[in-house]
């Protein structure tokens, strides 16, 4: 498995290959020149951020560049050959209110579901969701697409979306889920900490990855 150094290190390295800073890197693919800054590399909590799925596949289209060449052999182990297709299940609410009709019925899907090619199948079934809100900036912002796998256990720390018996989903990172509640934090000083009961909660799904 790569780790998250060695994969910024590899497009850095790449950049320098073809005679461009990161920067001109993005700005040749088709992406906003910030996009690989080191300043974007670390959220402000200090958690490790990683380059999503699509400015890869764009700086290898740029570059006329494998994933092999990119990575070296390890590549052959964090993006496998084929790649996963995840469906867009819907939305995850970050903070924004749910009209009251949305709570008298199942949020709705699309029909037919978007289909996500993913790299990385170590983690399925994931399944993947918009975000909608900004409880959680600077982590996840309005419009970032976060992949959740119902297998993957969730543990005090981790972000995660969450299923309320109400029908809301929520973008959350999980504080505590012993006795009768579980907790949840919202990101955003501007949103308080939530606790529901366990009744109210039908599922917690963990985020393995997210496409900002």
């Amino acid at each position: 498995m790569l780790a998250h150094e060695e994969v910024w290190n590899a497009i850095d390295s790449l950049a320098d290959r073809n005679g461009m800073s990161p920067s001109g890197l993005a700005r040749r693919s088709g992406l906003d020149p910030t996009t690989f800054n080191k300043s974007k590399r670390f959220a402000p909590d200090g958690r490790p951020r990683w380059p999503s799925t699509e400015s890869i596949a764009k700086i290898l289209t740029a570059t006329n560049t494998s994933i092999t060449e990119l990575f070296g052999e390890g590549a052959e182990t964090v993006y496998p050959a084929e790649h996963v297709s995840v469906p867009l299940l819907g939305e995850a609410h970050a903070g924004f209110e749910l009209p009251a009709a949305a709570a008298e019925k199942p949020v709705a899907l699309p029909r037919p579901p978007r289909i996500i090619h993913f790299p990385d199948a170590r983690h399925g079934p994931l399944y993947a969701l918009s975000v909608v809100g900004d409880s959680m900036q600077p982590l996840y912002r309005h419009g970032d697409v976060l992949f959740v796998s119902s297998s993957a256990s969730a543990r005090p720390g981790d972000r995660v979306v969450v299923k309320l018996t109400n029908t809301d989903v929520l973008v959350k990172i999980l504080k505590d889920n012993t006795g009768n509640e579980v907790s949840f934090h919202a990101v955003n000083p501007d949103h308080p900490d939530v606790a529901f009961s366990c009744d109210s909660v039908e599922w917690i799904a963990k985020i393995v990855y997210a496409s900002q």
